[in-house]
């Protein structure tokens, strides 16, 4: 018998372990994520934190760009900062976001392990 084949089917299964670990951790985001976003504690939390966070931070980020002496460490924080709360803030656009990455996965799956059993 070929080891080579021994070593490749067991990659290949470890693969698509992973893979279907990773499907699954990622369909319990996003149904973690749904149920935050529908709670009243979250919306109300959004409502007194996160709205108009965006605009409030673009409005530093084109304040500290005005200056004469510009502070690029700044700079990049608020960039990280405005990236951070338009991904975070918006709770359908994650789920969404992580939906589009379980479709994704869920092709590989396919592709390693073709349903009609074909190789």
């Amino acid at each position: 018998m070929n080891n080579s084949l021994i070593q490749s089917e067991e990659k290949e299964d470890s693969r698509l372990s992973f893979l279907q670990e990773q499907q699954g951790e990622i369909t319990r985001l996003i149904e973690s994520i749904n149920r935050v976003e529908a709670s009243e504690d979250w919306q109300k939390l959004k409502e007194l934190l996160l709205d108009g966070i965006v605009e409030k931070l673009e409005r530093q980020l084109k304040d500290e760009a005005k200056k004469d002496e510009v502070s690029l460490p700044k700079l990049y924080r608020l960039q990280g900062q405005i990236e951070w709360a338009k991904r975070f803030s918006n709770f359908k656009k994650l789920s969404d976001e992580k939906r589009l990455e379980l479709i994704n996965l869920k092709k590989l799956i396919n592709e390693y392990n073709p349903r009609d059993g074909a190789l």
